[in-house]
């Protein structure tokens, strides 16, 4: 599908590759003048006034939100991202396949370009995107507008380049993919077929939205006990998981994230002995392997509770994958399980441990990575 892309930046002057791009340059120089907070929301305004402008001329009144990933907890999006209370209160209703409005839109807009939220705003033969350094990309079934559109950009005071296939373009079963779709239950076949669930603590048909999301919220009214209560049903998950498929050890080589407990603003008594040493133990591999591919990390099975434990509190992140699974955990709070076969036992699992359960959108091996 053909695009536009939306930027501030006027290239025909080379020293435009110095300019601010994204929300977290503020405070900073940028020729000779500190980017204020106020001057950053000036030009955040030029791309929301051009996205109403197109969806005026494009007689669009909704869209809706597709791939969506929240980068962070409630509490430090809501500081770092100077969400006003109604921009919050959005990003916490926010979810896949959620319609929005047109001030809706303007908002998710924000938080896109703020690098709080990633996600897809499609609607009829439309999908507006977000890539890297503050650009965003119109993609249309076709260029019937594109010269109304130009020109709508241009009066905001922005530029536009147009590309016969849309940087970050997704194929329609991509988007279906990686679009949920709560409860249906019956999308896969039986059988020795690639599955993809994504699993919730909260149930997706009685939800408040105020619901906790991340760890650090133990520092921010979260319950302890109720944290631990919610952290069991995930460590027994994943373990009845792997014990189905007779997974004795599993190995991490490269891609990997950690946070320390500072970083995490948590007191060190909410994390155990033995889930620092293997915290240290993953940083040394981490600052000394010399070829990932070569050599892995290898957790063997007395230790898979230990590794789950501190991805389940954000201080380590990585994939999980081996030749028949894969296991993926974000900062929503939500496990991800891709798998070949054993589609019913699966779920029976899950709900066996009070949690819920969604499926993805077939063919899933383009979306996660499968073979």
């Amino acid at each position: 599908m053909p695009a536009l892309s939306i930027h501030k930046y006027d290239k025909s002057n080379p020293n435009y590759i110095h300019d601010w791009t994204g929300f977290y340059d503020i405070g900073q120089q940028f020729y000779g003048k500190l980017l204020s907070f106020e001057g950053y929301l000036q030009v955040e305004n030029l791309y929301i006034q051009a996205i109403q402008d197109i969806l005026d001329v494009l007689q669009i009144n909704n869209l809706s939100i597709c791939y969506c990933r929240k980068s962070d907890s409630r509490k430090n999006t809501k500081t770092d991202a100077a969400l006003t209370p109604e921009q919050y209160l959005l990003y916490q209703r926010i979810d896949d396949g959620m319609l929005l409005n047109r001030s809706e839109i303007s908002d998710v807009v924000r938080l896109n370009l703020r690098g709080t939220l990633g996600c897809r705003l499609v609607g009829n033969n439309i999908n507006i995107h977000f890539g890297y350094d503050y650009y965003m990309y119109v993609e249309m079934s076709s260029k019937a507008y594109f010269k109304e559109l130009q020109q709508i950009i241009t009066a905001a005071g922005l530029y536009w380049q147009e590309f016969p296939i849309a940087p970050y373009h997704l194929d329609k079963e991509d988007v279906d993919a990686l679009s949920f779709r709560w409860g249906n239950g019956q999308t896969n076949p039986p059988g020795d077929y690639h599955h993809d669930l994504r699993i919730s603590k909260d149930n997706p048909l009685n939800r408040t939205y105020t619901e906790w999301s991340h760890f650090d919220e133990i520092e921010n009214g979260l319950d302890w006990e109720e944290y631990q209560a919610v952290e069991q049903k995930y460590l027994q998950l994943v373990l009845d998981f792997l014990e189905l498929f007779q997974i004795d050890q599993l190995a991490v080589n490269g891609g990997l994230g950690f946070t320390t407990i500072q970083e995490l603003s948590v007191p060190a008594h909410y994390f155990s002995p033995q889930e620092e040493t293997l915290f240290q133990q993953l940083q040394e591999y981490n600052e000394t392997v010399e070829d990932w591919t070569v050599e892995s990390f290898i957790i063997p099975k007395e230790d898979f509770t230990t590794l789950f434990q501190l991805i389940f509190k954000g201080r380590f992140y990585a994939w999980i994958s081996t030749d028949s699974l894969t296991i993926q955990f974000d900062s929503s709070y939500r496990l991800y399980l891709s798998f070949y076969g054993y589609k019913k036992e699966v779920q029976q699992l899950i709900e066996k441990h009070g949690l819920y359960w969604q499926e993805r959108q077939p063919p899933y091996h383009e979306a996660v990575g499968f073979s």
